[in-house]
């Protein structure tokens, strides 16, 4: 995934992926942490196809 600059710039950065998955836990709808390439700190996207998901998004699934 690439993120362009000014997207970067807009995101909220996390200075580890644990803290990322603590938003993201939180969150109303499935996001996933990412490392960005050009900050090198982890933002937070909505895009899961195909990708890994948290382990807390696989178990909300199931509870469904």
């Amino acid at each position: 995934m690439r993120t362009r600059l000014g997207i970067c710039r807009r995101k909220a950065r996390y200075s580890n992926e644990e803290e990322a998955l603590r938003v993201a836990e939180k969150a109303p709808f499935p996001l996933r942490p990412y490392r960005c390439e050009l900050c090198r700190q982890f933002h937070l996207t909505s895009r899961t196809k195909g990708m890994r998901l948290p382990r807390f998004e696989i178990e909300r699934r199931q509870a469904k």
